[in-house]
């Protein structure tokens, strides 16, 4: 089990059980990522006959459509002689708004995800999550805007290795 794609089970897992989840203000269902936020989506300018493009290349001041989010990230992993490979994933909480209620959605999300993973018994997954799981609040936060950690361990099977043909 490589780590990406690993990543790539653990996106369409999030996206299956936040699935009819409403979040923050705008009442939006989370977006799963994978290692970083994407660019932000800036506005087209208009066709002109020209190809120098406008000094005002601002965003406006609007919903950043980004949030909210969770982003899967892989840490570290770690080969053993027990025949398995264990993998620190890592996940970033994000839910907008400036009140109680952002940081009650980014809490909701994050506990959400850690009862889905204690609930699982990962029946036909490739892994297993054993191990700590670990989560917080941001200590510091931007205006208007929640985030939290979690950091997870998986348990794999590692490669066994071969007998060369020549010796040595």
């Amino acid at each position: 089990m490589t780590p990406d794609i690993l990543m790539e089970h653990l996106q369409k897992y999030l996206q299956s059980i936040t699935k009819g989840m409403l979040l923050g203000p705008h009442k939006v269902q989370p977006n799963i990522y994978k290692v970083d936020l994407p660019a932000r989506a800036t506005p087209e300018y208009d066709d002109q006959e020209t190809d120098i493009k406008p000094l005002d290349t601002t965003i406006p001041d609007e919903r950043d459509e980004r949030w909210p989010f969770i982003i899967i990230a892989f840490s570290s992993a770690e080969d053993n002689d027990e025949g398995y490979r264990t993998l620190q994933i890592d996940f970033v909480f994000g839910c907008e708004g400036g009140d109680r209620d952002a940081f009650m959605d980014v809490l909701h999300l994050m506990e959400h995800v850690r009862i889905s993973f204690l609930r699982e018994t990962y029946d036909g997954w490739p892994v297993r999550r054993t191990g700590p799981l670990n989560m917080g609040i941001q200590e510091e936060q931007v205006d208007d805007h929640w985030m939290g950690y979690m950091s997870t361990t998986w348990e794999a099977p590692s490669i066994v290795q071969e007998v060369w043909k020549h010796g040595y």
